[in-house]
């Protein structure tokens, strides 16, 4: 069943906030049940399928609808799981159950008499059945989580888009999302030595290293904010700030939400010691290694194409392998070879008509090392963005033998240049006042050796892109001449243009090259790769070699830092 075919939900008013109360007034009050956790699951499954086709009008009363009906759900049920995960089967008696008359037996599992035909709907009686007992117990948490990390990236997107009384700080959100995996994680069902012990919910993994890997972001940008206002109250000349890498955007203390809000509900079950308070002071990259141990338990049980679903134990661990959640984004079933192998041009409206496409392994991997990247590129330490961008690099790598290389040679070529970018380019601070000073040994170092190196492997894998843009440029070309099919120039556009990242690779290895001769071609090279955007003097005769402010005060593009300024090659 596709998600255009399941039964109409209907609407939520976009004026409807999440902390309204989510037992409405003048209504009678009904606990959650089974049939309650399946319109959740279609309803998630509806707003995860408008928020990745970017629809926000669309998506966030969804997501407030699917917020406030988790929040009912938690006021009815402190462990949700009970609704939807059978518990484990305890005999009445001490008698074996294998003496059991057979025509009981099949009667009481099959609903039917050993002398008649099986009913047309035992089929679907044993799927229901055999579905309700797949279900993880955490699978609810994984949908509230991921709702509320769904809700901060919105907020975090444009802060406009809260209404009155609904917190305007994503961070609020996402540290919410925490704690619900949090909680999650620690369900008696989890934790009692169940049949569900070893099951790992794979999705929620992947969504909890994101969520950290956020307020990993804003932690940075807050810091560098905050860094540059105290350097212009000081009049601190521009680049010369002091940067502390432990400072947030939210407070240690958690504010005091009405009973009627989802946060309070949240607050109540969590484990004592919060998110909150053990993320405030943690540093940028102290999150981030917490992010990469999720990462790590998510990316090893997620479903892999080399392996059939019968062979694959992430099988069993996908909720909702049937109905509308089972095809949206965030909770599609496992046992669909080609998705893997999807295109990373493919459209959100492709993909909703064909179950078959609404998982991409391939996908999730590029999307977790883009997000690291990102936060890695700005780091301020040149040893942690090394590190982080190095890790990214080995998930991009790993690609290469699970993916439709010929869909993906393009974003992966120029996301593994930006990565040896980053660490090529991550131990020029140190050399940069001995470069000014005239001490040109330190271009003779093991570390200058080093950097050279990872600057070459960055240019080497822009110019691949580039010409991997050219092929897909001429191809949409061809493609709309024959047929006139306009979209295929949407999907040639995904490979980016590379042009000022390879200039910048080029001007700092030329900075960091001894020989005269290739340090000037290097030179002409990034001159007609930029073409009159780049404006160098070449005439430098016999002078040393230069340092690395002749590049960062003339490149003129997004690459150049300005002293403690964190690089930022996006």
């Amino acid at each position: 069943m596709s998600l255009a075919t399941l039964p109409p939900i209907q609407p939520v008013p976009s004026s409807s906030s999440i902390l309204s109360s989510p037992r409405p007034k003048g209504k009678e009050v009904r606990s959650a049940d089974y049939e309650d956790w399946e319109n959740l699951k279609e309803l998630f499954a509806r707003a995860a399928e408008r928020y990745d086709a970017d629809d926000i009008p669309e998506a966030l009363p969804l997501l407030r609808a699917v917020i406030r009906e988790c929040h009912r759900f938690l006021i009815d049920h402190p462990d949700p799981s009970v609704v939807y995960a059978n518990p484990p089967l305890h005999r009445a008696s001490g008698s074996p159950e294998a003496i059991t008359p057979t025509e009981e037996r099949l009667n009481r599992d099959w609903g039917m008499d050993s002398d008649s035909s099986p009913s047309p709907n035992w089929h679907q009686h044993r799927r229901r059945s055999s579905h309700r007992a797949a279900e993880l117990p955490t699978a609810f948490h994984a949908i509230f989580g991921i709702s509320l990390f769904l809700m901060g990236n919105l907020v975090a997107q444009d802060p406009a888009v809260v209404l009155p009384g609904e917190p305007d700080a994503p961070s609020t959100y996402w540290l919410a999302a925490l704690d619900v995996f949090e909680t999650g994680e620690n369900l008696p069902s989890r934790t009692g030595g169940s049949h569900f012990d070893t099951a790992e919910d794979w999705r929620m993994a992947i969504v909890w290293g994101r969520t950290l890997v956020c307020l990993a972001d804003e932690k940075v940008t807050y810091n560098i904010k905050m860094a540059k206002a105290q350097a212009d109250a000081s009049a601190v000349p521009t680049g010369e700030y002091c940067y502390y890498p432990s400072g947030s955007s939210f407070s240690m203390s958690e504010p005091q939400w009405p009973p009627s809000s989802p946060f309070h509900a949240i607050a109540q079950f969590r484990p004592p010691v919060t998110r909150r308070m053990s993320l405030y002071s943690a540093s940028a990259h102290d999150i981030m290694v917490l992010a990469m141990d999720q990462f790590s338990r998510g990316i090893f049980h997620m479903p892999h194409p080399h392996y059939s679903h019968t062979h694959n134990p992430s099988f069993i661990h996908t909720p909702g392998t049937t109905g509308g959640p089972a095809h949206s984004a965030y909770f599609s079933s496992s046992c669909a070879p080609p998705s893997h192998y999807s295109s990373p041009y493919a459209t959100s409206s492709s993909s909703g008509s064909d179950p078959t496409v609404s998982f991409s392994r391939p996908k999730e991997l590029f999307t977790i090392a883009s997000e690291v990247l990102g936060v890695a590129e700005r780091l301020t330490s040149g040893a942690q963005r090394h590190y982080w961008a190095s890790w990214a690099d080995s998930v991009f790598n790993q690609m290469k033998n699970e993916a439709d290389m010929d869909a993906w040679r393009g974003p992966i070529l120029s996301a593994r240049g930006r990565c040896w970018l980053v660490m090529g380019s991550a131990p020029v601070e140190e050399m940069e006042a001995a470069l000014e000073a005239g001490n040109t040994e330190v271009l003779h170092s093991a570390e200058a050796e080093e950097a050279r190196e990872g600057l070459a492997m960055a240019i080497s894998f822009f110019e691949r892109a580039k010409g991997q843009r050219a092929i897909s440029l001429a191809a949409a070309a061809a493609a709309r001449s024959s047929d006139g099919d306009g979209e295929s120039s949407a999907a040639s556009g995904a490979v980016d243009d590379v042009s000022p990242l390879l200039v910048e690779a080029l001007l700092v290895l030329a900075n960091l090259t001894v020989d005269e001769n290739k340090r000037e071609e290097l030179y002409t090279r990034a001159q007609t790769e930029a073409g009159e955007d780049l404006q160098l003097d070449l005439d430098i005769g016999d002078a040393e070699p230069a340092a690395p402010a002749r590049s960062q005060s003339d490149q003129g593009n997004k690459g150049g830092g300005e002293g403690d300024e964190p690089m930022d090659v996006s």
